[in-house]
């Protein structure tokens, strides 16, 4: 029996009984994941960005960031170039195995808060600096916008001729400095508090942008739902893999120009981290 046959088989006899499981992991993603799909309305697989088929230097990605609140959030005269581009996942995990999973990219060292970037593509990349594994901040439940910054002007330094892909997980939750995290809190506060994430994770990335050289792009692997009573009940909340609704896969693309670096290809290496699961259950992945 091949390995993903076994791993399936595994979790199905571990959560048979679980309607959680059956809602999150078959209702979701392959019943209401299919129905948008094939929905005319809602952007297709066949219109998303392949990041890495995209002209830069430096990709800053900033985790479950929807389009129309970074526009509400950021100055985008400050941009050389903006425009909204749709995803190619509704998930970290999706959006990293459809741009990575099966390639290799040597001229390439990923800076990641996002355990997903190891656990999905831990072999596609020259060097993937591992944040979610030794820059957690346990006070706050997740990696800080100054530790990713620092990591990637350490990046940079020690790898001049690589591009950087600098993975922040802000606006994603645990929402800093904030109680609001469940999505069954109250709608407003819910929003105010991934806005203000949104403002702490950018005003960040802005900083790095400034830092690093070359040409940067800021956008984003997926946005994020909110949802009550009914859909709420359905599953259909947060950012779930397979879904196409706008609000979970139309994000920015916003560029800052810079003189370009020489960038030349390498070797790729395996991640080495080992507190993949303990992470991504205090990320409430799990």
């Amino acid at each position: 029996m091949a390995p993903g046959i076994r791993r399936a088989v595994a979790e199905v006899r571990e959560n048979y009984d679980s309607i959680d499981w059956w809602r999150n992991r078959v209702f979701v993603p392959y019943v209401v994941g299919t129905l948008t799909r094939l929905h005319p309305a809602y952007p297709g697989y066949d219109e998303a960005v392949r990041v890495m088929d995209e002209d830069w230097d430096a990709l800053v990605v900033l985790d479950a960031c929807r389009a129309d609140f970074f526009e509400s959030v950021a100055d985008l005269e400050t941009f050389d170039e903006y425009r909204r581009v749709v995803s190619l996942g509704s998930h970290s995990s999706e959006w990293t195995r459809r741009n990575f999973q099966g390639r290799t990219f040597g001229d390439t060292v990923y800076v990641s808060a996002n355990p997903h970037t190891s656990l999905v593509a831990g072999d596609c990349f020259h060097d993937i600096v591992e944040l979610w594994e030794d820059g957690f901040d346990d006070e706050a439940g997740v990696v800080l916008p100054e530790t990713v910054v620092d990591a990637a002007i350490a990046a940079n330094e020690e790898y001049p001729n690589k591009r950087l892909i600098v993975h922040f997980m802000q606006p994603h939750g645990p929402f800093v400095g904030s109680d609001v995290e469940d999505p069954s809190e109250n709608e407003d506060a819910h929003w105010r508090a991934y806005a203000e994430n949104l403002e702490y994770g950018l005003s960040s990335a802005l900083e790095l942008a400034e830092a690093l050289p070359g040409k940067t792009v800021l956008t984003a692997d997926h946005g994020r739902l909110y949802s009550t009573g009914l859909k709420r009940s359905l599953g259909l909340y947060a950012h779930k893999a397979r879904l196409r609704f706008p609000e979970l896969v139309v994000v920015p693309w916003a560029v800052i120009d810079g003189e370009r670096k020489v960038v030349r290809a390498g070797e790729t290496s395996d991640a080495s981290g080992v507190r993949v699961e303990e992470r991504l259950r205090q990320l409430g992945y799990r």
